[in-house]
């Protein structure tokens, strides 16, 4: 439950610190006294967005810090968001003058949503406006959801729903990518024929290149090497080896007389043996070196479809052509593996649907069980508010052909105030103080088994007086056994049940109107609600009367 709250630099709150004990705690004062704003406040900790709009003081820090005490159910919570649990915990937000919001659980700095995470498992605030809201499809069935009988069966059915989306998601992508290679397919069909019919090697093109380049010039090199052996081997004029042999011839006659002479003779030896090597290649060279126009051709043939395919494909290397021969071919591989991928997938989605489907039967079965509790704790109560032909009927309806999150029902209620009157739905037939009465009594029979420690109910009783208002009272009061119960209102007969009493109240400083709140004694508490029933002009029979009221 909510302990302590403190508050700085927030609308029209320069500092503000109050204690929340458990029970019926009353807030009155004025309208436009500050008692909403407080809420503001409360729900800064909770996880709500804020801006520099609020800061009362647009040089300071705002600050508001709620110290609860926490249930050890929650613990698990803690740990899952790696922080310290403590029985009572602090949560704080600050805002800063230039905008930076930071927030903290047990001085541990975490982000809004799992601040929000938290305190949603902390507190149920009912709003002015969510009175309204109780017109809306969307918050009736919320009601009927908070009271079913197995929680689980909602769980169970949101999850098989999650799972049945993300199927057909995947079902359409793979659907998508199959299509879009099936209306290619020809044409990739096209080009990984013309690659495998063109059987490319890697480095073929460079080889090729260097072919081309030979038999282009096949006649020169053959006149050169033509007179390379003529110089080494000619026997009509004095060549390169008969120069070298007589060389060897004229050393070899004086070697023996000096070492070195030796040694230059053994050179002329291994050279002469290398130009007879020499001449043995040339000739071979000379006679395998033969020009065919038709090799020629057919090299240059080759390098054009080469050069060709690399144009077309827009890359550089006979490499670059052949990863893509892969991959289109990997593409035929993995679209053969999607279709088999699409047909498992429908497999599993046909097996998903029917647990859906099941799910979403059990969903309503638990749904229209927990209508007609509803409905039947409900009326009693309405009946304790001056509604005693009151009938309030939960009507729903099935369309098993649309699935959505919340299953496949539509929830509408159906009320009627007076006797005879047609049951119609609550947007048409409500006046604000019946939606009142009739959303107070929803809170009331859902409080019965919800474990949230603190409600706050701001203005509830919004359209109620006299008499009705004192049984309002008595069903809040019975509503705050179980729960710690923060009851924001305008009305003395309300602010009477209360165990707790806080007044509001607006003071001007400096030429700045703030709020403050004080905790009411009980001498005060009776001039408050007696000033509360006379319209602020505070008679004896006001007095007696207040008395009365706090002592019934």
């Amino acid at each position: 439950m909510l302990r302590t709250l403190k508050i700085q630099n927030y609308a029209l709150i320069n500092r503000m610190e109050m204690d929340f004990p458990q029970g019926f705690i009353a807030v009155t004062g004025e309208t436009g006294a500050g008692k909403s704003i407080m809420l503001g406040a409360l729900g800064l900790v909770l996880g709500q967005r804020a801006d520099t709009s609020i800061l009362q003081d647009k040089e300071k820090r705002c600050v508001v810090e709620a110290e609860f005490s926490i249930d050890d159910k929650l613990k698990t919570l803690f740990v899952k968001n790696d922080l310290d649990f403590d029985e009572h915990s602090i949560f704080r937000r600050e805002i800063s003058p230039n905008g930076k919001s930071r927030a903290f659980v047990n001085d541990t700095p975490v982000s809004l949503s799992v601040m929000k995470i938290i305190g949603d498992n902390l507190m149920d605030i009912h709003s002015q406006n969510t009175t309204i809201t109780l017109k809306g499809s969307e918050f009736q069935m919320s009601i009927v959801d908070n009271y079913l009988d197995d929680l689980k069966v909602l769980y169970d059915y949101k999850a098989l729903y999650h799972q049945w989306k993300n199927l057909q998601k995947e079902i359409t992508e793979l659907e998508q990518k199959h299509n879009e290679f099936q209306n290619e397919q020809s044409y990739f069909q096209y080009l990984v024929e013309e690659l495998d019919n063109a059987a490319l090697q890697d480095g073929e093109k460079e080889t090729l290149e260097e072919e081309v380049e030979f038999m282009a010039n096949s006649e020169e090199i053959k006149s050169q090497v033509v007179q390379s052996l003529n110089l080494l081997q000619n026997d009509d004029m004095p060549s390169v080896l008969s120069y070298l042999s007589q060389m060897k011839s004229n050393i070899s006659k004086v070697s023996f007389l000096n070492p070195q002479l030796k040694d230059i003779l053994q050179r002329l030896d291994s050279s002469f043996v290398e130009l007879k090597d020499i001449e043995a290649d040339l000739t071979n060279f000379n006679e395998n070196v033969n020009f065919n126009q038709q090799t020629l051709d057919n090299a240059n043939e080759r390098l054009d479809l080469i050069f060709r395919l690399l144009k077309k494909h827009n890359v550089h290397s006979i490499k670059e052509l052949l990863d893509i021969q892969k991959n289109l071919s990997d593409k035929f591989l993995s679209n053969e593996d999607l279709a088999f991928q699409i047909e498992e997938k429908k497999n599993e989605n046909a097996i998903v649907f029917s647990q859906l489907t099941n799910a979403a039967k059990k969903l309503t079965e638990e749904r229209k069980a927990a209508a007609q509790i509803i409905q039947r704790e409900v009326l009693p109560l309405l009946c304790d508010m001056g509604m005693a032909n009151a009938m309030l009927q939960i009507e729903i309806t099935t369309d098993n052909e649309h699935f959505s999150i919340t299953g496949v029902d539509d929830i509408d209620f159906l009320f009627s105030a007076n006797k005879g009157s047609e049951l119609k739905p609550l947007s048409k037939v409500v006046s604000g103080g019946e939606l009142s009465r009739l959303m107070l009594a929803l809170k009331a029979v859902l409080a019965r088994q919800s474990q949230m420690p603190t409600i706050i109910l701001d203005e509830i009783d919004n359209g109620v007086s006299g008499d009705i208002a004192a049984k309002v009272g008595n069903i809040i009061r019975q509503m705050a056994k179980n729960h710690q119960l923060i009851v924001i209102t305008h009305l003395p007969q309300m602010a009477a049940k209360a165990v707790t009493h806080y007044k509001v109240f607006k003071e001007e400083i400096s030429e700045i109107t703030i709020s403050k709140i004080k905790q009411l004694n009980p001498n005060e508490r009776v001039e408050e609600i007696a000033k509360m029933l006379s319209n602020d002009h505070i008679t004896q029979a006001a007095i007696n009367n207040a008395t009365e009221l706090i002592e019934s």
